[in-house]
């Protein structure tokens, strides 16, 4: 209990000691102090709440200095009160050891070590012959609001005594005092110099949350915004308004927003410091202000207080009246008008491939590899080259351009050479109305890092140069895997990179095919199982305007080109081609329409066979050791009870109805017969065995000589006579 009481009271006055300190240190002596107060045993809440008072204060940066502090490692504790002792703090004794009341509440967070109104009430007046003043040739400025700091007076900040300061007060929106800064001089000046610090210091343990005013401020008149008192002296003296001194660049933004709100219609002119003008600039833009430029040619931190001393107030004066506000921001929310939508009708969307491919946006072409999907695309190309259909559907007259990013410019030229002979197409036909490029050395358009936003690349900006220089109406991009250097389940990158190819749509309202992979089981699944035309992330279906989605029955079967989205139009029939082996698709010409759901259920009908022959080669190894599946559905031992722990089930991936479904299925091609069986219990049950037909279609040997129940009443209820354990072929795929 005694060391306990020790380490609160050792706690409190390491916290005491840091906030003597001023946490705006240089970022060397910041640090020095925390590992001081880290090994005095402080806390990561005290010391982030001390260094949150800094203008330059990042709660990340706090938190990673903290945790890099090792004990018994770097300064002590002494540190931590020789700086504090260094800014006037009285260190004192030890508290007393006295136990804390019962229930104490948790202690608040300290207040700040220095209330600046009564530091402020010992000091005097200042008056027009301060040293400080002199030197800045402010003889005539109003200086009612500044103090001075009286000799003698006990304030000691850095180890310095203040007397002779000239003080500023730091005054908040609702008038009071927040805190004070010290202007020193003299020897002081000089020894905070030697020592590399500045010869401005503030309160420690006090918030500049404020300003202070050099003049009167005018309803609606005009307010310079400076960093130092200095600059504004200058600013007051060239033209005689209002000026604020914002305490360093840090605060500027912040005080320029409270001006703001304060008097809406006020004038507010940034007077920034060479070198940081960027920043003046988009503060005006946020406050509707203007900026007052340093001219070119003056080295970093000068400010028109070093113009006034070298050019005169006259062209400080004139240099303030050229002040010029920052352009104006393009609204991110643009508005859209609404009044006039039937006396001035948008048009209607257009399409490059009539109600499939619409213009101006991004279209979604998805298929497994090796469907053919990037001939199709590039016989959508020569097609928009010579404004002729493709598989019966329109297609517009313009020029296309394919972006080959996977496949060679051998294999394109192949496939096109054998597109024009199917076509009976001349080459020079196409003159400059098709145009292909290869990408495939540098295939990436965007490019993203780990869960960064991402970029687009020079390819890119290659590409976007040429579709708008050429005019194009088509843009077909094989394929989106080459061309997205990102993470296909990160929506934000998947979202960025759709946008950057729906720039390129806009650039000539063309068309743009995005050419994608999809993994096997996505495309053999299609609706049936719940299986969507894409890959990835929910974004790439979310971003595209329309999608189609390409799957192949089996690789002699006819090819479906199914239309799954459209944000622009009704959705389109299912187009169905026959792709005969060594040659190109054709439209399928049988009898009547082509019936997509008898197609669906054929695919389906293929992917339950193959569930039908894992399921009986499960029910036979189970039958081998007498674990019977009964064909009740209510039996604890049916079928999906009994198999669903079983691990070659479960990759067949069927629920309770899927298995069902598959069992009827074994049942209806007389696959699997019930049958009869006497229990231990001798009673009769009912189980699943498979027939003749069954094991000859699951690849099972054809079973032995039929074996003796065990479980009979006698030998002569038995039937056939003992034998070896029958063969049961394996449960693999």
């Amino acid at each position: 209990m005694i060391a306990v009481k020790h380490q609160r009271n050792d706690i409190a006055r390491a916290v005491d000691a840091l906030y003597a300190i001023p946490s705006d240190l240089p970022r060397d002596e910041w640090v020095k102090a925390g590992m001081g107060f880290h090994a005095a045993g402080g806390s990561f809440e005290d010391f982030d709440a001390w260094s949150a008072q800094a203008n330059n204060y990042k709660a990340n940066d706090s938190r990673a200095v903290f945790r890099s502090f090792k004990l018994g490692k770097g300064v002590g504790e002494g540190t931590l009160y020789g700086m504090a002792r260094d800014f006037g703090h009285d260190l004192g004794s030890k508290p007393p050891h006295t136990p804390p009341p019962a229930r104490q509440a948790a202690p608040k967070p300290p207040a700040p070590v220095n209330d600046p109104l009564p530091i402020w009430s010992r000091f005097q007046p200042a008056t027009s012959e301060h040293p400080y003043i002199q030197a800045k040739g402010a003889a005539a400025v109003p200086i009612e609001g500044l103090r001075v700091v009286p000799h003698g007076d006990p304030l000691r900040i850095m180890g310095e005594s203040m007397a002779g300061a000239l003080v500023v007060p730091v005054v908040r929106s609702d008038g009071e005092l927040a805190s004070l800064q010290f202007i020193t001089v003299g020897a002081t000046a000089e020894s905070l110099k030697a020592k590399g610090k500045p010869n401005k210091l503030n309160l420690p343990g006090a918030s500049l949350d404020g300003w202070s005013t050099v003049g009167e401020m005018l309803p609606g008149g005009v307010v310079y915004l400076c960093e130092g008192i200095g600059t504004a002296w200058a600013a007051w003296m060239a033209k005689g308004h209002a000026a604020v001194v914002c305490f360093g660049a840090g605060n500027m933004g912040k005080v320029a927003q409270a001006l703001r709100q304060q008097d809406s219609a006020a004038r507010l002119v940034l007077c920034p410091d060479v070198g940081k003008e960027a920043q003046a600039q988009s503060i005006a833009a946020a406050v509707d202000g203007a900026v007052a430029a340093m001219p070119e040619g003056w080295p970093n931190n000068s400010d028109i207080h070093d113009l006034s001393e070298t050019e005169g107030l006259d062209i400080v004066a004139a240099l303030l009246d050229s002040a010029s506000e920052p352009p104006k921001l393009e609204p991110l929310l643009k508005p859209v008008s609404v009044f006039d939508v039937l006396s001035h009708p948008a048009s209607p969307p257009e399409f490059v491939w009539d109600g499939y491919l619409p213009c101006g946006v991004v279209t979604l072409l998805s298929a497994h590899g090796g469907t053919g999907k990037s001939t199709i695309g590039l016989m959508l190309a020569v097609c928009a080259a010579l404004g002729r259909p493709l598989f019966g559907v329109n297609v517009k007259h313009c020029k296309a351009l394919f972006v080959s990013l996977e496949d060679g410019p051998n294999i394109v030229r192949h496939r096109l050479a054998a597109i024009c002979k199917h076509w009976g197409v001349d080459p020079l036909a196409l003159g400059d109305r098709l145009r292909i490029v290869d990408g495939t050395e540098c295939p990436e358009l965007f490019a993203a890092a780990a869960r960064g936003d991402g970029e687009t690349t020079p390819t890119y900006d290659e590409l976007h140069r040429l579709v708008q220089k050429t005019d194009t109406g088509l843009v077909v991009v094989d394929n989106a895997s080459d061309a997205f250097g990102g993470d296909e389940i990160q929506r934000r990158q998947v979202r960025a990179f759709i946008r950057s190819l729906a720039n390129l749509a806009r650039l000539t309202d063309c068309g743009v095919l995005l050419l994608a992979h999809v993994n096997r089981t996505t495309s053999t699944a299609r609706k049936a199982e719940g299986g969507e035309g894409y890959s990835g992330s929910t974004a790439w279906h979310n971003s595209a305007r329309s999608r189609l989605f390409m799957t192949r029955v089996d690789d002699y079967g006819p090819v479906t080109l199914e239309h799954q989205k459209s944000n622009l139009g009704k959705l389109q029939k299912p187009i169905v081609l026959v792709w005969p082996e060594d040659g190109f698709p054709q439209l399928h010409q049988g009898d009547g329409e082509f019936d997509v759901d008898e197609l669906t259920q054929h695919q389906q009908g293929r992917k339950d066979d193959e569930k039908a022959i894992a399921l009986l080669k499960l029910l036979a190894e189970f039958e081998s050791r007498e674990q019977y599946c009964s064909p009740i559905a209510t039996a604890r031992n049916n079928v999906f009870a009994m198999l669903k722990s079983d691990t070659a089930f479960q990759r067949l991936k069927l629920n309770s109805d899927g298995c069902k479904r598959i069992v009827t299925q074994c049942q209806r091609a007389k696959w699997l017969e019930p049958v009869d069986y006497r229990t231990h219990d001798r009673k009769t049950r009912p189980r699943w065995t498979l027939t003749a037909e069954g094991r000859t279609f699951a690849g099972l040997p054809a079973p032995c000589a039929p074996c003796i129940d065990e479980s009979a009443e006698s030998a002569e209820g038995a039937t056939g006579a003992p034998c070896a354990p029958c063969g049961v072929g394996g449960v693999g795929e």
